[in-house]
Protein backbone atom coordinates (compact mmCIF):
# COMPACT_ATOMS: atom_id res chain seq x y z
CA UNK A 1 0.00 0.00 0.00
CA UNK A 2 2.77 2.35 1.01
CA UNK A 3 4.50 1.52 -1.90
CA UNK A 4 1.07 2.42 -4.85
CA UNK A 5 1.07 5.91 -3.02
CA UNK A 6 5.10 6.74 -3.56
CA UNK A 7 4.57 5.69 -7.56
CA UNK A 8 1.07 7.83 -7.24
CA UNK A 9 3.05 10.76 -5.75
CA UNK A 10 6.04 10.17 -7.60
CA UNK A 11 4.03 10.83 -10.94
CA UNK A 12 2.56 14.01 -9.79
CA UNK A 13 6.20 16.09 -10.76
CA UNK A 14 6.62 13.86 -13.58
CA UNK A 15 3.35 14.93 -15.37
CA UNK A 16 4.50 18.54 -14.31
CA UNK A 17 7.47 18.43 -15.53
CA UNK A 18 6.51 17.04 -18.72
CA UNK A 19 4.03 19.82 -19.05
CA UNK A 20 6.33 22.65 -18.24
CA UNK A 21 9.09 21.34 -20.94
CA UNK A 22 6.45 21.09 -23.53
CA UNK A 23 5.21 25.02 -22.78
CA UNK A 24 8.83 26.02 -22.86
CA UNK A 25 9.49 24.58 -26.08
CA UNK A 26 6.63 26.06 -27.43
CA UNK A 27 7.45 30.10 -26.38
CA UNK A 28 11.46 29.03 -27.71
CA UNK A 29 9.79 28.20 -31.02
CA UNK A 30 7.38 31.07 -31.37
CA UNK A 31 10.19 33.39 -30.38
CA UNK A 32 12.38 31.68 -33.09
CA UNK A 33 9.62 31.96 -35.51
CA UNK A 34 9.05 35.78 -34.62
CA UNK A 35 12.98 36.55 -34.68
CA UNK A 36 13.27 34.87 -37.92
CA UNK A 37 10.62 36.40 -39.51
CA UNK A 38 12.08 40.55 -38.29
CA UNK A 39 15.50 39.49 -39.23
CA UNK A 40 14.80 38.32 -42.90
CA UNK A 41 12.45 41.54 -43.52
CA UNK A 42 15.40 42.77 -45.16
CA UNK A 43 16.57 40.29 -46.49
CA UNK A 44 13.28 39.80 -48.57
CA UNK A 45 13.15 43.94 -49.27
CA UNK A 46 16.15 43.67 -51.02
CA UNK A 47 19.11 45.78 -51.24
CA UNK A 48 18.83 49.34 -50.52
CA UNK A 49 17.96 51.52 -53.61
CA UNK A 50 20.70 54.08 -53.16
CA UNK A 51 21.19 55.82 -56.87
CA UNK A 52 18.38 58.05 -58.10
CA UNK A 53 18.48 58.58 -61.71
CA UNK A 54 16.68 61.79 -63.37
CA UNK A 55 16.29 61.97 -67.30
CA UNK A 56 14.54 63.70 -69.85
CA UNK A 57 14.74 67.17 -71.52
CA UNK A 58 13.85 69.26 -67.87
CA UNK A 59 13.93 72.77 -68.22
CA UNK A 60 11.33 73.51 -65.19
CA UNK A 61 11.48 70.48 -63.07
CA UNK A 62 14.37 70.60 -60.64
CA UNK A 63 16.09 66.86 -59.64
CA UNK A 64 16.30 68.08 -56.37
CA UNK A 65 12.67 68.07 -56.13
CA UNK A 66 12.02 65.07 -57.76
CA UNK A 67 14.82 63.57 -55.28
CA UNK A 68 11.82 65.11 -52.14
CA UNK A 69 8.77 63.61 -53.78
CA UNK A 70 10.43 60.16 -54.19
CA UNK A 71 11.81 59.70 -50.34
CA UNK A 72 9.08 59.57 -48.32
CA UNK A 73 7.51 57.06 -50.71
CA UNK A 74 10.97 55.19 -51.16
CA UNK A 75 10.79 51.29 -49.57
CA UNK A 76 12.90 49.47 -47.35
CA UNK A 77 14.71 48.34 -50.58
CA UNK A 78 14.91 46.90 -54.08
CA UNK A 79 11.41 44.64 -53.81
CA UNK A 80 9.63 46.62 -51.74
CA UNK A 81 9.73 49.87 -53.72
CA UNK A 82 6.66 50.01 -55.46
CA UNK A 83 7.27 52.17 -58.59
CA UNK A 84 3.61 52.86 -58.74
CA UNK A 85 3.64 54.90 -55.91
CA UNK A 86 7.02 56.84 -56.71
CA UNK A 87 5.38 57.23 -59.99
CA UNK A 88 2.28 59.36 -58.85
CA UNK A 89 3.88 61.21 -56.33
CA UNK A 90 6.51 62.74 -58.86
CA UNK A 91 3.22 63.05 -61.22
CA UNK A 92 2.19 65.20 -58.66
CA UNK A 93 4.75 67.74 -59.08
CA UNK A 94 4.32 70.98 -61.29
CA UNK A 95 5.53 70.87 -65.12
CA UNK A 96 5.58 66.95 -64.77
CA UNK A 97 3.39 65.73 -67.22
CA UNK A 98 4.14 62.14 -66.62
CA UNK A 99 6.50 60.02 -65.18
CA UNK A 100 8.25 56.28 -66.15
CA UNK A 101 10.04 54.98 -63.07
CA UNK A 102 12.18 51.58 -63.45
CA UNK A 103 14.42 49.84 -60.79
CA UNK A 104 17.82 48.53 -61.95
CA UNK A 105 19.52 45.77 -59.93
CA UNK A 106 20.98 46.27 -57.54
CA UNK A 107 21.07 50.16 -56.16
CA UNK A 108 19.66 52.05 -58.87
CA UNK A 109 16.18 53.48 -59.60
CA UNK A 110 15.54 55.15 -62.88
CA UNK A 111 12.79 58.46 -63.61
CA UNK A 112 11.93 59.87 -66.48
CA UNK A 113 10.35 62.51 -67.06
CA UNK A 114 8.08 64.30 -69.80
CA UNK A 115 7.50 67.88 -68.70
CA UNK A 116 4.37 69.57 -69.59
CA UNK A 117 4.06 71.82 -72.87
CA UNK A 118 1.70 74.73 -72.29
CA UNK A 119 -0.78 75.51 -75.10
CA UNK A 120 -2.68 78.54 -73.87
CA UNK A 121 -2.76 81.06 -70.42
CA UNK A 122 -6.21 80.49 -68.25
CA UNK A 123 -7.23 83.28 -66.35
CA UNK A 124 -5.03 85.52 -64.58
CA UNK A 125 -1.77 83.31 -64.35
CA UNK A 126 -2.70 79.70 -65.01
CA UNK A 127 -0.93 77.49 -67.80
CA UNK A 128 -2.80 75.13 -69.43
CA UNK A 129 -1.68 72.10 -71.50
CA UNK A 130 -3.23 70.67 -74.35
CA UNK A 131 -5.74 68.49 -71.84
CA UNK A 132 -7.04 71.34 -70.51
CA UNK A 133 -4.94 70.48 -67.13
CA UNK A 134 -3.81 74.12 -65.62
CA UNK A 135 -0.71 72.73 -64.23
CA UNK A 136 1.07 75.51 -62.75
CA UNK A 137 0.42 78.95 -61.81
CA UNK A 138 3.06 82.02 -62.49
CA UNK A 139 3.31 85.46 -63.63
CA UNK A 140 6.66 84.76 -66.09
CA UNK A 141 5.89 87.15 -68.59
CA UNK A 142 7.40 84.53 -70.90
CA UNK A 143 4.28 82.88 -71.63
CA UNK A 144 2.39 86.67 -72.33
CA UNK A 145 3.06 84.93 -76.29
CA UNK A 146 0.40 82.52 -75.86
CA UNK A 147 -3.78 82.66 -76.03
CA UNK A 148 -5.19 83.97 -73.16
CA UNK A 149 -8.27 82.09 -72.22
CA UNK A 150 -10.68 82.62 -69.80
CA UNK A 151 -13.38 81.36 -68.02
CA UNK A 152 -15.40 79.80 -64.56
CA UNK A 153 -13.85 76.82 -62.76
CA UNK A 154 -14.46 73.33 -64.47
CA UNK A 155 -14.93 75.30 -67.47
CA UNK A 156 -11.60 74.72 -68.55
CA UNK A 157 -11.88 71.57 -71.51
CA UNK A 158 -15.17 73.21 -72.99
CA UNK A 159 -13.46 76.54 -73.00
CA UNK A 160 -10.21 75.16 -75.02
CA UNK A 161 -12.66 72.50 -77.17
CA UNK A 162 -13.89 76.00 -78.75
CA UNK A 163 -10.94 77.48 -78.98
CA UNK A 164 -9.31 74.50 -81.47
CA UNK A 165 -12.57 74.64 -83.05
CA UNK A 166 -12.56 78.59 -83.86
CA UNK A 167 -8.95 78.43 -84.75
CA UNK A 168 -8.54 76.92 -87.58
CA UNK A 169 -11.62 78.82 -88.93
CA UNK A 170 -9.85 82.17 -88.68
CA UNK A 171 -6.94 80.97 -89.84
CA UNK A 172 -7.67 80.37 -93.20
CA UNK A 173 -7.93 84.27 -92.93
CA UNK A 174 -4.78 84.84 -91.15
CA UNK A 175 -6.05 85.59 -88.14
CA UNK A 176 -4.94 84.42 -84.54
CA UNK A 177 -6.97 84.11 -81.75
CA UNK A 178 -5.49 86.36 -78.96
CA UNK A 179 -8.18 86.29 -76.20
CA UNK A 180 -11.39 83.79 -75.95
CA UNK A 181 -13.59 84.84 -72.89
CA UNK A 182 -16.22 82.88 -71.93
CA UNK A 183 -18.15 84.21 -69.28
CA UNK A 184 -20.66 82.78 -66.18
CA UNK A 185 -23.65 82.89 -68.66
CA UNK A 186 -21.95 81.38 -71.33
CA UNK A 187 -21.63 84.59 -73.37
CA UNK A 188 -18.46 83.61 -75.73
CA UNK A 189 -15.72 86.54 -77.43
CA UNK A 190 -13.20 86.21 -79.64
CA UNK A 191 -10.05 88.73 -79.53
CA UNK A 192 -8.28 88.53 -82.75
CA UNK A 193 -4.68 89.49 -83.28
CA UNK A 194 -5.79 92.77 -84.84
CA UNK A 195 -7.16 93.91 -82.14
CA UNK A 196 -11.19 93.32 -83.10
CA UNK A 197 -13.49 92.13 -80.66
CA UNK A 198 -15.82 89.05 -82.00
CA UNK A 199 -18.72 88.98 -79.46
CA UNK A 200 -20.29 85.23 -80.81
CA UNK A 201 -22.91 84.50 -77.39
CA UNK A 202 -24.00 80.95 -76.14
CA UNK A 203 -25.21 79.47 -79.06
CA UNK A 204 -24.43 78.76 -82.33
CA UNK A 205 -20.83 80.25 -81.79
CA UNK A 206 -19.03 78.26 -84.71
CA UNK A 207 -21.50 79.16 -87.26
CA UNK A 208 -21.93 83.08 -86.05
CA UNK A 209 -17.76 82.81 -86.31
CA UNK A 210 -18.21 81.05 -89.59
CA UNK A 211 -20.55 84.42 -90.66
CA UNK A 212 -18.27 86.45 -89.32
CA UNK A 213 -15.37 85.25 -91.75
CA UNK A 214 -17.70 84.94 -94.71
CA UNK A 215 -19.76 88.34 -94.73
CA UNK A 216 -18.06 90.88 -91.70
CA UNK A 217 -14.57 90.94 -93.05
CA UNK A 218 -15.62 91.55 -96.86
CA UNK A 219 -17.74 94.12 -95.58
CA UNK A 220 -15.88 95.76 -93.01
CA UNK A 221 -12.61 95.10 -95.33
CA UNK A 222 -11.13 99.18 -95.72
CA UNK A 223 -12.34 99.83 -92.56
CA UNK A 224 -11.01 96.87 -90.79
CA UNK A 225 -8.39 99.43 -88.90
CA UNK A 226 -11.20 101.20 -87.23
CA UNK A 227 -13.10 98.37 -85.99
CA UNK A 228 -13.48 97.76 -81.89
CA UNK A 229 -16.02 95.08 -81.80
CA UNK A 230 -18.22 93.10 -84.44
CA UNK A 231 -21.35 91.94 -82.66
CA UNK A 232 -22.32 88.37 -84.24
CA UNK A 233 -25.19 87.92 -82.09
CA UNK A 234 -27.76 89.01 -84.70
CA UNK A 235 -29.54 86.55 -86.91
CA UNK A 236 -29.47 88.46 -90.16
CA UNK A 237 -26.61 90.88 -89.35
CA UNK A 238 -24.34 92.05 -87.44
CA UNK A 239 -23.38 95.35 -85.81
CA UNK A 240 -20.31 97.30 -85.45
CA UNK A 241 -18.59 98.82 -82.29
CA UNK A 242 -16.26 101.21 -84.27
CA UNK A 243 -12.87 102.74 -82.16
CA UNK A 244 -13.66 106.48 -82.73
CA UNK A 245 -17.60 106.05 -83.39
CA UNK A 246 -18.99 109.07 -85.60
CA UNK A 247 -22.09 109.00 -83.78
CA UNK A 248 -23.53 105.52 -82.48
CA UNK A 249 -22.81 102.31 -83.57
CA UNK A 250 -23.72 101.00 -86.95
CA UNK A 251 -26.23 98.21 -86.87
CA UNK A 252 -26.23 95.64 -90.57
CA UNK A 253 -29.33 94.19 -88.55
CA UNK A 254 -33.09 95.25 -88.65
CA UNK A 255 -33.57 93.20 -85.70
CA UNK A 256 -34.58 95.27 -82.73
CA UNK A 257 -31.51 93.55 -80.38
CA UNK A 258 -28.73 90.99 -79.97
CA UNK A 259 -29.80 87.19 -79.83
CA UNK A 260 -27.91 85.18 -76.74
Amino acid sequence: MKRHTARHENGIPRRRRLLLAAGGMLIALTLLAALTAYSAKPLLAGPALTQLVVSGQLNHVRPQAVRAAVLPVLGNGFFSTDVDTVRAAVETLPWVASAAVRRSWPHTLYIGITEEVPVARWNTDGLMDARAKVFVHTQNSEWARLPLLAGVHGSEQDVLAEYNTFTPLLALHGLVITQLRVDARGDSTVELNDGIEVRLGREDTELRLERFAAIALPTLNEKLTTVAYVDMRYTNGFAVGWKTAPAADVTQSKEVGPNV
